[in-house]
């Protein structure tokens, strides 16, 4: 036997798929609306890892 249960395969399934879905979904908006849709999520990540920074450092 492996050791995982059922619930942790589905979790980890879905987990993946989601994934997945995001990734093709990315690939479509590339696609569409080309070099914008390669920046913006960049831009927006980098102004919430600003804001979790900010977050962590105060305790």
């Amino acid at each position: 036997m492996s050791g995982f249960d059922s619930k942790e395969t589905l979790r980890s399934n879905l987990i993946l798929l989601g994934l997945v879905c995001l990734l093709a979904v990315w690939g479509v908006a590339i696609a569409s609306w080309g070099y914008p849709a390669i920046i913006v999520p960049a831009v927006f990540l980098s102004f919430s890892s600003l804001i979790a920074l900010v977050f962590v450092t105060r305790g």
